[in-house]
């Protein structure tokens, strides 16, 4: 289709509690999360926020921002590969995050699901 969706590029989660988001998705989980502020007024681009961007191949964008208004992301889904599920989720228990279920076999790897404070689902996924 000329001129529709060529793909997602980026996703942003709004949190309740931006330092416990920080410690899950960074420190328990690995993600490499830059911390900044941008100035403005904006609800999507400003304000205090972690992000983390992939250049290899094509590019994506997650970030998650600090609640302005009290408002924040509850019931989505992000998926994460990684490159040892078992260390993943041996992090992830020894950090007390809620499992929804552990390491086991899907057909695109093995994946774990967890769910963070906000009640939204991570997946993280080693693949075969």
């Amino acid at each position: 289709m000329t001129g529709g969706i060529d793909r997602l590029v980026t996703v942003v989660l709004t949190t309740s509690n931006f330092d416990r988001s920080i410690d899950l998705y960074g420190n328990v989980l690995g993600l490499d999360l830059h911390i900044d502020d941008h100035e403005g007024n904006d609800p999507w681009t400003s304000g205090r926020h972690a992000a983390t961007s992939w250049t290899e191949g094509a590019f994506m964008h997650f970030a998650i921002y600090e609640t302005k208004d009290g408002t924040f992301t509850s019931g989505a889904q992000v998926a994460f590969r990684v490159v040892d599920i078992k260390a993943a989720h041996e992090r992830a228990e020894a950090a007390g995050v809620d499992v929804i279920h552990a390491p086991k076999s899907q057909p695109w790897g093995t994946s774990a699901r967890y769910r963070d404070h906000d009640g939204n689902v991570i997946e993280l996924t080693e693949p075969d």
